[in-house]
């Protein structure tokens, strides 16, 4: 976008801030990207450490020296910068409502399955309890997904109108469980990925940080 100061999307290859990278895409709001590695011990964990102290990624940092953290309050400062993206239904539409539901189910009930799923050494004292964390955190990951899957309309997630909840899908797809259990399970969720991930803008993201 003519005329706009730069913002700088601090991420790690194949996490959250994908979702946010392909949504500027898609706004056509320019992106300086910084890549970090958010492991214990990395060179760069005291960088990312910088920006977010909680360690994770994506960190987005705003002209006027600002950090937003959070990929949904990113979704919605970029529906701001250029509503004509239609990342965001807007407001008044029965869409808005769907959107503004499933978006924070996400980012509330299937992202903080990751949270503690991922390295769940972090969050108890014995090897045994953080195999059951995220034994049974994948469970109730892929239940949830299957109450999502319900809600997809088609042909995107939210009937006739894109908005960022495909993009959501289209990434954590390939996340655990896996493109294979999607399929398997929830074949609106894989269609949906597939058809999100094929347009332009998306694919070459997408390839850059999966294939």
């Amino acid at each position: 976008m003519r005329g706009m100061q730069e913002l700088t999307l601090v991420g790690s290859k194949g996490c959250g801030n994908v979702i946010v990278e392909i949504a500027s895409a898609l706004a056509g709001v320019p992106l300086r990207l910084e890549e970090v590695d958010y492991a214990a011990g990395s060179a760069t964990r005291s960088r990312l450490l910088q920006v977010n102290p909680l360690g994770q990624v994506p960190a987005l940092l705003l002209p006027d020296g600002s950090v937003m953290t959070e990929s949904l309050a990113m979704i919605h400062y970029l529906n701001d910068l250029a509503p004509q993206s239609g990342l965001v239904p807007p407001p008044g539409t029965a869409e808005r409502t769907a959107f503004l539901r499933w978006s924070t189910f996400i980012v509330a009930a299937i992202y903080p399955t990751f949270t503690y799923g991922d390295e769940p050494a972090r969050w108890v004292e014995d090897m045994q309890g953080a195999k059951q964390l995220r034994e049974s955190t994948d469970r109730h990951r892929e239940k949830l997904w299957q109450q999502v899957e319900a809600e997809v309309r088609e042909p995107w997630f939210l009937g006739e109108r894109r908005s960022a909840l495909d993009i959501y899908v289209a990434v954590m797809t390939r996340w655990r469980p896996g493109v294979l259990w999607f399929a398997k399970r929830t074949p609106k969720l894989c269609a949906l990925a597939q058809k999100t991930a094929a347009i332009p803008e998306v694919a070459a993201i997408i390839k850059r940080h999966f294939d």
